[in-house]
């Protein structure tokens, strides 16, 4: 498969699961609606903050892995996805963890520094990880590919 057909899955499969995020979104802001009206605040701001990032984030790279497992069966190219998968895995559920804290102890606004240092490390990690498949299969949609083939601007 060619890398332009690859990012047509790639670019169809992010499509689909922008709607399936916006569904789901929909749905966390409505129930915070709900506990908002309710009289419960804090519950409706836990439910906006660490549900509705974090889900459409599990949604996109979900998709993302996905796709990506149906290009290449090499074993060290899947690997290199799951490793991708799960560490996008652990940044949600680290961001979560810190948001949780800083919304239960506001003084600690601190916190937010660790977010910025460990959102920095995580982009870091992806790219290498990006490189890395790129070197094992030269057909591989980088992001970097990926973002200029969204506004037209394929590189082949």
């Amino acid at each position: 498969m060619t890398q332009r057909e690859r990012f047509d899955h790639l670019y169809e499969a992010g499509k689909r699961s922008t709607r399936q995020a916006l569904l789901l979104g929909l749905f966390i802001v409505l129930l915070g609606v709900i506990f908002w009206f309710t009289g419960e605040r804090r519950l409706a701001e836990l439910v906006w903050f660490v549900l509705f990032i974090p889900a459409i984030g599990f949604v996109k790279i979900w998709s993302r892995t996905k796709t990506l497992l149906t290009f290449n069966d090499d074993s060290d190219y899947r690997r290199l996805v799951w490793y991708e998968y799960w560490s996008g895995m652990a940044v949600i559920v680290i961001f979560c963890v810190l948001i949780v804290t800083l919304l239960l102890r506001p003084e600690q606004a601190n916190i937010l520094i660790l977010v910025v240092a460990f959102n920095l490390f995580a982009w870091m990690a992806s790219s290498k990880i990006d490189q890395k498949l790129a070197t094992i299969d030269p057909e591989h949609v980088t992001h970097k590919v990926y973002e200029q083939g969204k506004v037209g601007f394929f590189p082949k």
